[in-house]
């Protein structure tokens, strides 16, 4: 059974998983992100923003930049690996301003680290 997607819900992506500091995915990553892609290619249709997050370590310049970069490389990997269309696929890195859990602890900037998938068609 398909699950259902609509507009601007966010699926969350836990699991993947960049080189530090870099915009470089990890091979351990690669499950999830074929997963991401299974679902992308059973509905044509959609498209996506995919948004990059890390935590508060660092500059709010550097973390924007790093967010940035690695939206971008699962967004490539998705394109190259799996032949999704470019134009169904929008990488948008916010840095550190939309955590998900309190950057105090190791747990919480764990969380914060992370890709989401915005539906936004």
């Amino acid at each position: 059974m398909k699950p259902l997607l609509r507009n601007y819900t966010v699926i969350s992506l836990y699991g993947i998983n960049f080189e530090f500091g870099k915009g470089v995915v990890k091979p351990e990553s690669y499950p999830v992100l074929d997963s991401a892609a299974g679902i992308l290619s059973n509905y044509p249709e959609v498209e996506v923003e995919i948004q990059g997050h890390t935590d508060n370590v660092g500059s709010e310049e550097a973390n924007q930049a790093l967010s940035q970069k690695r939206a971008e490389a699962v967004r490539q990997y998705l394109i190259d690996v799996h032949m999704i269309e470019p134009v169904r696929l929008i990488a948008y890195g916010f840095g550190e301003a939309k955590p998900v859990a309190d950057n105090s602890t190791e747990e919480g900037r764990a969380q914060n680290r992370r890709v989401d998938f915005l539906i936004t068609k």
